[in-house]
């Protein structure tokens, strides 16, 4: 019997998954199997009408002793001895150290007593004067002016100036200011008031997805169980695998806005049942949005717009970014959130 036709996209879709796809009936031209038969298959598994056969767990590795065990057998079998591949370590080569007696010497100085000798002193050099400069000690000084000795007779004969008398307070004012409390400075180590802090701004991070692979799912899912085509339930599973698989101790929640108000619900564990999810218990975690206005309030969000644009606010940056690149990679290829 031949094996029916199946489109490359599809057959890696379908080993991806884990699907039998020769089990399958085709829609294509000349019964090949496409895309959309894939994904009408995976619709069946996630409503409970398929199971998929459970996949084959890898098996642990191996010990590093038993991988060189076996790499020595292998070696051994085609005769290659695993010493002649290791190279020897070089030798380092050691020094040989003569001894040599110990001699005495006889140390015979004489003892000199530091009090009874006197200081030594070394004369000062006398720097050597310039021609010009023994001439001007040479010459005699100038006899000053009459108006100079006027001027220094008069500064040598004119009284001190007095200081002014000082004007005692009234006693009612000094004793006002005496009573009188002084404000703390802060120069004298009283720390001032400080001002009111303010809130740190909202960071938010984004980045575009491809929604090609989103739609297609969509609407093989409104055509086979007639839901609405709407992406919150894929962005809700999105959220969960990544926020396990970063190990983020969050849930992700169903963001709802009701006037001022902003709640997030625990989403149905039946992935069916989210496309008409309307309300439910609520709980704390990372609220996932869906629609043309994004809505950030300072606790971790998760926002996908219509035209692709996925946003996320709450978080530390890097966080933020490992959690958008986990998010994007699953509404890229939304075959990964139903196996």
């Amino acid at each position: 019997m031949e094996e029916p036709k199946i489109t490359p996209l599809a057959r890696r879709l379908a080993e991806e998954n884990g699907i039998d796809w020769r089990r399958l009936k085709g829609t294509g031209p000349d019964g090949t199997i496409v895309e959309r038969d894939i994904l009408a298959f995976l619709a069946k598994v996630m409503a409970g009408e398929v199971d998929l056969p459970p996949v084959p767990e890898s098996p642990p590795p191996l010990p590093p002793e038993e991988e060189l065990k076996r790499a020595q057998a292998a070696l051994e079998r085609e005769g290659v001895d695993l010493s002649d591949l290791i190279p020897e370590a070089p030798k380092t080569p050691t020094l040989q150290v003569e001894e040599v007696p110990e001699e005495e010497l006889a140390l015979d100085f004489p003892e000199i007593d530091l009090l009874d000798e006197e200081p030594l002193f070394l004369p000062e050099e006398e720097e050597a004067l310039e021609a010009w400069e023994e001439d001007l000690l040479e010459r005699p000084l100038p006899e000053p002016e009459p108006w100079q000795e006027e001027l220094l007779e008069a500064a040598q004969e004119a009284p001190e100036p007095e200081a002014p008398p000082r004007e005692e307070a009234p006693p009612a004012l000094e004793e006002a200011l005496l009573t009188q409390e002084i404000p703390p400075s802060p120069l004298l180590g009283v720390a001032p008031v400080p001002a009111p802090a303010q809130s740190a701004p909202l960071r938010v991070f984004r980045r575009k997805v491809d929604q090609t692979r989103l739609g297609e799912a969509l609407a093989a899912f409104h055509r086979v169980h007639g839901v609405p085509e709407n992406p919150l339930p894929f962005l809700l599973r999105a959220a969960e695998r990544a926020l396990a698989e970063l190990e983020l101790p969050l849930r992700a929640l169903l963001g709802q806005v009701t006037g001022e108000e902003v709640r997030g619900l625990r989403p149905s564990p039946a992935f069916l049942a989210l496309f008409h999810q309307e309300g439910g218990e609520e709980g704390e975690g990372l609220l996932c949005f869906f629609g043309e206005e994004e809505v950030h309030t300072g606790r971790p969000s998760l926002f996908l717009a219509p035209d692709g644009i996925l946003a996320v606010s709450g978080l530390d940056a890097p966080l933020a970014r490992k959690l958008l690149e986990r998010v994007a990679l699953y509404l890229e290829d939304p075959v990964l959130l139903l196996a």
